[in-house]
């Protein structure tokens, strides 16, 4: 449609929308200057994997030895060879919706089977107990968590972990935990690492990466810490498949972890301003149920009761109501069918504010149309 010369508004970016700061790109060019273009360790370089054990202590309160932590070509790619390194044929992964539309599709690809547990925006995406612990079988070998969560911006507290760090303490079960919107959080909020409760600590991978909290989504690095037994099969196997990750993002990743944050802080003040306007908007529209974010640069938010109205019979599912308002009303959201709930659409405010205020005009008015 913007090849036709049609004026879309997409609200659908997975990334931010800030350059990645000036120093991390300028301890890329001394690498290139340097000559430091060679394969670089499988694992990672020593002093990046020094870097990130010291990162895990100080924000996360996670401890490992340099052998626990594997450099990988992005977070994706550690969440891969975590369940690559734990699963077998048959084995069953627990995941919590909304979820990465990803996940379910990297557990079948290891030979293992998705269980997926529901929560609902009425529930504020908060999973139910009684729900998670019915989930665990002796098939569940591993439960994938995601807070912050993409797309619903939620937040898991410290509470929620407590409880499921028992269940999979009781179960033997692994938890491959993706923080990798950790810094990108509002109102207060504090992250928790689940790794950190030590009774589980030895079942816990924990996956990060470069891409949310520096704007490095290009630069292809992520990382993780766990179990021994866990990250070394991970490296094996990332041995024969990629082998180690790009040398010259590794010398800017190194500058990241050691400079200044106030790009960070400037961005998610940014992210914030932009959050509170799109809930803001959303909460304006008749019938549009939404959880504040309270972490990413995504609004997670119900639309059934558009569905099949007198307005609308061929609008039944998520995918329907993201090609209406894309088709009709030239504003790109993304269904969340994609995410485990097709009750909902999410929509990322990783954008110029004068394209959100342009892009929630349209999607308002689209939505207001199918009511009447």
């Amino acid at each position: 449609m913007k090849t036709s010369g049609i004026d879309v508004v997409s609200l659908t970016a997975g990334e931010p929308d800030f350059p990645t700061p000036r120093h991390i790109k300028e301890a890329a060019i001394i690498a290139i200057e340097k000559n430091a273009t060679k394969y670089s360790p499988n694992q990672g370089s020593p002093e990046l994997i020094e870097a990130i054990a010291r990162k895990f202590s100080l924000d996360n309160d996670l401890h490992f030895e340099p052998s626990q932590i594997l450099v990988s070509n992005g977070a994706k790619q550690c969440v891969f060879n975590a369940l690559q390194a734990i699963c077998n044929t048959g084995d069953e992964v627990m995941l919590i919706t909304p979820h990465c539309p990803d996940y379910p599709e990297m557990v079948k690809l290891v030979g293992a089977m998705p269980v997926v547990v529901k929560t609902t925006v009425e529930e504020k995406f908060r999973p139910d107990l009684r729900r998670l612990r019915r989930a665990f079988n002796s098939k569940t070998k591993a439960i994938l968590l995601n807070s912050p969560n993409n797309p619903s911006g939620v937040v898991y507290d410290r509470s929620l972990f407590e409880d499921i760090a028992t269940m999979v303490k009781d179960a033997g079960v692994y938890v491959i935990s993706d923080e990798v919107y950790e810094k990108l959080i509002y109102d207060d909020v504090r992250h928790f690492s689940i790794g950190s409760l030590k009774r589980v600590k030895d079942q816990v991978v924990t996956v990060n990466g470069m891409s949310m909290t520096f704007s490095m989504s290009g630069w292809r690095i992520g990382y993780m810490g766990g179990p021994s037994p866990v990250i070394e099969a991970a490296a094996t196997l990332q041995n024969q498949q990629t082998f180690g990750a790009n040398s010259i993002a590794q010398r800017a990743s190194l500058a990241a972890f050691s400079g200044s944050m106030n790009e960070l802080d400037a961005m998610v003040a940014a992210f914030k301003r932009r959050r509170d306007f799109v809930v803001e908007s959303l909460s304006s529209i008749r019938e549009v149920s939404v959880v504040a974010p309270q972490g990413t640069f995504y609004a997670f938010f119900g639309v059934k009761p558009f569905y099949g109205s007198s307005n609308s019979r061929r609008i039944k599912n998520s995918r329907n109501i993201a090609e209406y308002l894309l088709e009709h009303h030239h504003v790109a959201t993304t269904p969340g069918l994609a995410f485990g709930d097709d009750e909902c659409l999410r929509i990322s405010f990783a954008s110029p504010m004068n394209d959100l205020e342009k892009g929630m005009k349209r999607l308002k008015v689209g939505l207001e149309i199918l009511r009447h």
